[in-house]
């Protein structure tokens, strides 16, 4: 039986939010909390207890356990900060389950337990928009840490383009877990789907 929550999970948290003011992304705060503790509230709530890995810059402030790591040099682009990431799990075998997020949607390990579960049969599982386009969102899916070790580590290169050979299974994402917060509309959205007012 395939465990519904991943061994271990990386959040890509080290961008500027250059339309939230060009703050630090995980320390903008939605209520009364910065992204990056929201991030940490909702891996509670699914009952993760693996292994978390943050891609960020040193400085940023995260809670006892964490891996914090970073592409070098800094600012290379998602496919950098995966490749990164799963580089912290050097301890971690080929068929670990690993999930992957970014800070600026905390809500997305909500689809764990639908992700997890395809991957009785495939060796990743990512959500989709659940309109015509039936965007693939790779940042948000869940994967054989071996999928993610295959993949390239280029600089300044698009997920859609790094991850465009990968055999996933497909989840709509009706509920709009991986809501992005790019912009004030956006926090205020998340803020009101978190009861916690205006963002």
């Amino acid at each position: 039986m395939v465990s519904v929550v991943p061994e271990a999970v990386v959040i890509l948290a080290g961008g500027t939010a250059v339309r939230l003011g060009g703050v630090s992304k995980p320390d903008y705060k939605v209520g009364a909390r910065r992204l990056i503790d929201i991030v940490f509230d909702e891996l509670d709530t699914a009952g993760f207890s693996g292994i978390p890995v943050v891609v960020a810059p040193s400085k940023l402030d995260v809670r006892g356990g964490v891996r914090l790591t970073l592409e070098d040099p800094p600012h290379g682009g998602p496919l950098a900060g995966v490749a990164a990431g799963v580089a912290a799990l050097s301890d971690l075998p080929d068929d670990a389950i690993v999930g992957l997020m970014t800070c600026d949607a905390p809500l997305s390990p909500r689809l764990w337990g639908r992700l997890c579960a395809q991957l009785r049969e495939f060796e990743a599982a990512v959500p989709v928009s659940a309109d015509e386009e039936a965007w693939p969102q790779f940042l948000h899916g869940c994967y054989r840490l071996g999928v993610l070790r295959s993949r390239p580590s280029a600089r300044n290169t698009s997920i859609k383009r790094g991850f465009a050979d990968v055999l996933a299974a497909k989840v709509p994402d009706v509920e709009r877990f991986c809501i992005d917060v790019d912009t004030p509309e956006d926090a205020r959205e998340l803020a009101k789907r978190l009861g916690e007012g205006t963002a």
